[in-house]
């Protein structure tokens, strides 16, 4: 939809350019073949400027990351650029706008070379009565996209994938946080249901996380805090961030009634709710692990590597998806939870 939205709104645009003349708008122009190769080839060079702005502000937020490791530069699938130096944003925007600028005068003067007339004569006139026009538009598109820093394929997790090696490791300081003191309840109590506040605190002193026990073919549920599905593969991450195959893990939660508990995050990854810390507003954009949750997966796993895999995705959000999971939080068992569970 947003790919037809680019082509239809460059289209439009093109089609307003192409009826400017050097002494104000020609309609008759519109009725014209030399008009629509124009207009056509006017279309291709926006979508062709559009694409490389975005792959341009990439590379920008690479370099920022770099030089500024302590502004929070990237969340919700942004690039955010609010707290960087005037300075960085102005040479951001007209380096690109520059830069665009070279590589579309080149083709305007092939055109004119080409053309029946002199060369000259037709590129000054193109340079006069045009590119005032392109020049501004450019500046004020490109200023546009790096201020709102929103890139269609910019996910978190291909960012991750794509400049992950590039990004220096920014640890989230989470042994500040202070724990709640909670009073535990006798075991024999276990298999009853737990107020979700303090469920995580009942289980975890009753069975903590041992990273040296763990097996790799029957694991408890307690210990699985992702699980992932894609075609042909099915995966989860163990507490201390090692990834197995577990091609029968979900048909094993069902059984005990279990997989409830596992909140679908993204089109492919599903979290263990029962490591996350409440309270959750219903529109939250991340949520966040108990601590000791945080601290076991960071024996194999990167705190940019957690915190990505904690985004909820916006199409969460607008289906309410989370919110219809908190809603039914209070009404699930977790009967079973450090049952050994096979991966395969």
């Amino acid at each position: 939809m947003k790919v037809f939205k680019l082509i239809v709104v460059s289209l439009l645009v093109s089609m307003l350019f192409n009826l400017i003349g050097n002494h104000g708008i020609y309609l008759k122009r519109f009725w014209t073949p030399g008009y629509w190769t124009w207009t056509l080839a006017f279309t291709v060079a926006i979508i062709i400027a559009i694409a490389l702005i975005r792959m341009r502000l990439k590379a920008l937020w690479v370099s920022w990351q770099k030089r500024y490791p302590d502004l929070p530069l990237f969340r919700e699938g942004r690039v955010h650029t609010r707290s960087l130096p005037i300075a960085e944003k102005v040479w951001a925007i007209l380096s690109t706008s520059v830069a665009l600028m070279l590589m579309y005068l080149p083709f305007i003067f092939l055109i004119s070379f080409v053309r029946s007339g002199s060369t000259y004569l037709f590129f000054r006139s193109y340079l006069i009565h045009y590119m005032p026009f392109i020049g501004a538009g450019c500046i004020v598109y490109v200023r546009y996209v790096i201020t709102r820093g929103q890139v269609w394929w910019f996910t978190p997790t291909n960012a991750l994938a794509l400049f992950g090696h590039l990004i220096p490791e920014k640890i989230i300081p989470v042994e500040k946080t202070v724990e709640r003191v909670v009073t535990i309840v006798n075991p024999s109590t276990l298999n009853e249901r737990i107020v979700i506040g303090s469920l995580y605190d009942v289980l975890y002193n009753h069975a903590r996380f041992d990273a040296k026990t763990l097996r790799k073919d029957a694991v408890r549920m307690f210990d699985v805090p992702f699980y992932f599905s894609k075609t042909r593969k099915k995966e989860v991450i163990l507490i201390d961030g090692t990834r197995l195959e577990a091609d029968h893990f979900v048909q094993e939660l069902e059984a005990r009634g279990l997989d409830k508990w596992y909140f679908r995050i993204s089109s492919t990854c599903r979290v263990n709710m029962m490591h996350v810390r409440y309270p959750i507003m219903p529109n939250a954009t991340q949520l966040e692990f108990r601590k000791e949750v945080f601290d076991s997966l960071r024996l194999k796993m990167t705190a940019m590597e957690i915190g990505n895999l904690l985004l909820v995705t916006e199409w969460m959000r607008k289906e309410k998806k989370l919110k219809d999971f908190l809603d039914n939080l209070n009404n699930l068992r977790h009967k079973g939870w450090d049952d050994l569970i096979p991966l395969n």
